[in-house]
């Protein structure tokens, strides 16, 4: 069935004349933020992303927050949420105990701390800085789908994509103070989610499953608003794309197909409540993205000479049974 669900993002932009650990700087941020989200209000959003730089410019390791006892940005966050009935994913100093976190923190409409991620690749500076690093990926089900979190260094590493790509998170939310290029669109495509980012350059915004961007912020606006939805499903465009036409005709508007030339994969959503996108894809017998591969890498292996061994280890592809 359907998910449409609306999601924000703001860029951080007055980092210049910030200087780190300095009160003055930490208020400006503090105010900046909530300005921010406050230019928000109104526009019926069910998920707001905020930049990694809040945490970096906004908190040093003394005012990391705790869930138990929120300091100015995590009631920033809660505040925000319970007022637009909004889901928050808030860039925050995390203390838990004595180690301090570069989180994610995720917040309910009703301003409940959902869970938070850590951020699991530190830099050297962060090291040295004396924050401790996460322990790995974390998934959050949410009444809008399943959130992950991705924070800046943490997209350089595959072994962290490929352990989120298991979990099939619906979007994965990426606060960060660089880009990332190619990194965001292969992100995306291998964990076949939505990708969210919120960083202090032009571009930040959202990108789909096949890695094109949905709507991304510009030198016009620092935030970005889009509708996106989760109802969705890949297959590989060989063996399907015969049947796409019977399923348009079908379905016309309660069905969308994109197959971008370049890719040789389809991204099929329901726009109906009537049916998922899934029930499409069985109902015309389509070849499913994982099992494709699945299938190639058993058949090849079947087809490689004696004695040469399997590639399946090698090659990890989930089934999508």
């Amino acid at each position: 069935m359907a998910r449409f669900v609306r999601v924000g993002s703001i860029q951080f932009s007055a980092f210049a004349d910030l200087q780190r650990g300095e009160p003055e700087s930490m208020e400006k941020v503090l105010r900046m933020t909530r300005n921010d989200l406050n230019s928000l209000k109104g526009y019926n959003l069910d998920l707001v992303l905020t930049c990694e730089l809040v945490e970096g410019y906004g908190q040093t390791l003394e005012t990391a927050e705790t869930v138990e006892q929120p300091g100015p940005f995590l009631s920033m966050y809660r505040d925000f949420a319970r007022a637009e009935s909004c889901h928050v994913a808030g860039s925050i100093k995390l203390r838990e105990g004595d180690d301090v976190f570069n989180s994610i923190v995720y917040i309910g409409p009703d301003g409940s701390v959902i869970g938070a991620y850590h951020k699991t690749f530190l830099t050297d500076n962060e090291r040295k800085q004396g924050l401790r690093s996460g322990d790995g990926p974390k998934v959050f089900d949410t009444a809008i789908g399943r959130l992950g979190g991705v924070v800046c260094f943490d997209q350089k590493f595959e072994q962290l994509r490929f352990e989120y790509r298991d979990l099939k998170p619906d979007i994965l939310t990426f606060p960060s103070a660089y880009h990332g290029g190619f990194l965001q669109q292969q992100w995306a495509y291998e964990c076949q989610c939505y990708y969210l980012t919120a960083l202090r350059f032009y571009g930040g915004g959202v990108i789909d499953p096949l890695g094109q961007p949905v709507k991304l912020n510009t030198n016009y606006s620092r935030t970005m608003c889009a509708t996106i939805n989760l109802d969705r499903v890949l297959v590989k465009r060989t063996g399907n794309s015969g049947k796409f036409p019977l399923i348009e005709k079908k379905y016309q508007d309660e069905v969308t197909i994109d197959v971008p030339s370049y890719i040789g994969t389809a991204l099929i959503h329901s726009n109906s409540d009537k049916r998922s996108a899934i029930d499409i894809a069985r109902e015309f017998e389509l070849e499913l993205f994982d099992d494709f591969f699945a299938r190639n890498i058993r058949q090849n292996d079947e087809n490689r000479r004696p004695n040469v061994g399997s590639l399946e280890a090698v090659y990890s592809v989930r089934s999508a049974v």
